[in-house]
């Protein structure tokens, strides 16, 4: 039996999660104030861009992070429980940082920001379980969408899970239908309303 790619899995699994405890240890120490100032400091887009994409980054290596510790130790092991909560607590502040940018500076755009900078509010919103963060937001990544920073199997993906979780099932339209029929009978279906801001 071979165990070298074993001991590598296990290595590169221990580096990541030394990764994300790192972050989440300045994380957890950080405040909602904290968050208000860093984000109050983002005058220029360069800065704006460096930090959506670091949001977009962390969002990624957890859940990259939480997929290897469940495949290594197994579902119930204490390894993937660690990481889920660690990944909890970088939902949350992803969240807090991207709400509150969002409120000063308005969703990114993809020529000004780029396109992973553009995406890191879609990506935060998307994967909280809360309803009225989820609805609370909205009229951020409808207005993306409008705009064509958000692609529109993004946007529908993230009405068709508020409907799952805000319903407790899945939303359909007889076939054939376009994109943005789903998109709009979500919307009603939902009971959204795009606000100014």
């Amino acid at each position: 039996m071979n165990f070298k790619p074993y001991i590598v899995q296990k290595t590169v699994i221990f580096f990541i999660l030394i990764l994300v405890f790192s972050g989440c240890k300045e994380a957890r120490v950080s405040s909602e104030k904290d968050f208000a100032k860093e984000v109050k400091s983002l005058s220029a887009i360069d800065l704006q861009k460096e930090f959506l994409e670091e949001i977009y980054k962390t969002d990624q290596e957890t859940r990259n992070a939480l997929n290897d510790a469940r495949l290594t130790y197994g579902y119930d092991s204490a390894e993937k429980k660690e990481v889920q909560q660690i990944m909890v607590n970088n939902d949350r502040n992803n969240f807090q940082k991207i709400e509150l940018y969002l409120q000063k500076y308005g969703h990114p755009s993809i020529a000004e920001h780029g396109e992973k900078a553009s995406r890191a509010p879609w990506i935060v919103i998307h994967h909280t379980s809360d309803i009225a963060s989820k609805e609370r937001n909205f009229t951020y990544l409808y207005e993306a969408y409008r705009k064509g920073n958000l692609e529109s199997g993004s946007f529908s993906l993230y009405l068709g899970r508020l409907h799952r979780t805000k319903f407790g099932n899945r939303f359909t339209l007889p076939n054939p239908y376009r994109e943005e029929q789903l998109i709009d009978s979500l919307i009603t279906r939902l009971g959204l309303v795009a606000k100014e801001y």
